[in-house]
């Protein structure tokens, strides 16, 4: 179907139920992409302002928190990062 978006004529489908990818790019701006079966895939601009995602355990990622920032990247173990000794957990006596 086609609707009227902006000033331009958009041809309009479904995005319910589509599985895509968050893509950084260049310029720090995310895109979604979605792969097609050939391999080749379309980027999206993102201008939906509350989309909900579901992080897929495929994805490998994990939350990290360092004071009060908050960090969505990839697992400790893809990053290979090293675990911490027990003597590094435990938080400092003053």
């Amino acid at each position: 179907m086609k609707y009227n978006y902006g000033k331009s004529v958009a041809h309009v489908t479904s995005a319910e139920g589509v599985t895509g990818v968050l893509c950084k790019g260049f310029d720090n701006e995310f895109v979604f992409r979605v792969y097609k079966e050939s391999g080749e895939f379309d980027d999206y601009e993102i201008r939906h302002d509350d989309l909900e995602v579901t992080v897929s355990a495929e994805a490998m990622a994990a939350f990290y928190q360092i004071g009060e920032s908050k960090i969505l990247d990839h697992s400790p173990s893809v990053l290979g990062l090293d675990r911490c000794s027990e003597r590094q957990e435990k938080p400092k006596k003053t």
